[in-house]
């Protein structure tokens, strides 16, 4: 199949580029003894070291002293950036160690064959402890404890269960309650 230009019989000037495998010495090299015999490839081996040079190398320190106040914003900005996504990460509190005692175990000859667990994927009817969450999904105990010991959550569906503070706060209303009734 031709080409646009050559079936309308049009003479390119350009010459197609052709590829060529940077060599990391040559990325790496700091000299400029060693020059591309390209001429794209050389201009494009400048641009490459000297970012090499701005950033590995720490070559933005011994620029003007105006950096200075810039370098300290961005640290300001970097350090204000981490603080926020931090504090955002919390996610939800651990299960309550009663609802995790509670939890109800299920033989492997109650289950189908095909189903597996979905931590980490291993066939449920070859395993020797089976927990079902009270949203029906089914898990190794040994996968899903680890789990609502971070999480009060289902790994799958994301149903809440109770957390410690849940259950620090039903323990709080009993007492006033004992107290007041």
């Amino acid at each position: 199949m031709a080409s646009y230009f050559d079936e309308l019989n049009i003479r390119t000037t350009r010459q197609q580029p052709q590829g060529y495998n940077i060599d990391t010495s040559d990325f790496m090299n700091t000299s400029t003894s060693a020059r591309s015999t390209v001429p794209e490839e050389d201009h494009f081996m400048q641009v490459i070291r000297q970012v090499v040079h701005t950033f590995l190398l720490g070559g933005f320190r011994q620029q003007n002293s105006g950096d200075y106040v810039q370098e300290e914003f961005l640290d300001n900005l970097i350090s204000q950036l981490l603080e926020e996504s931090q504090a955002s990460a919390k996610g939800p509190p651990p299960a309550s160690d009663r609802f995790i005692k509670a939890l109800p175990n299920i033989p492997p000859t109650a289950i189908a064959s095909e189903e597996q667990c979905i931590i980490c994927k291993d066939d449920l009817h070859t395993s020797t402890c089976i927990t079902k969450m009270p949203c029906g999904h089914l898990y190794d105990k040994e996968c899903l404890v680890p789990w609502l010991k971070l999480h009060n959550t289902c790994p799958m569906c994301r149903l809440s269960v109770e957390s410690e503070e849940q259950v620090r706060q039903e323990e709080e209303e009993a007492q006033r309650d004992w107290m007041y009734a």
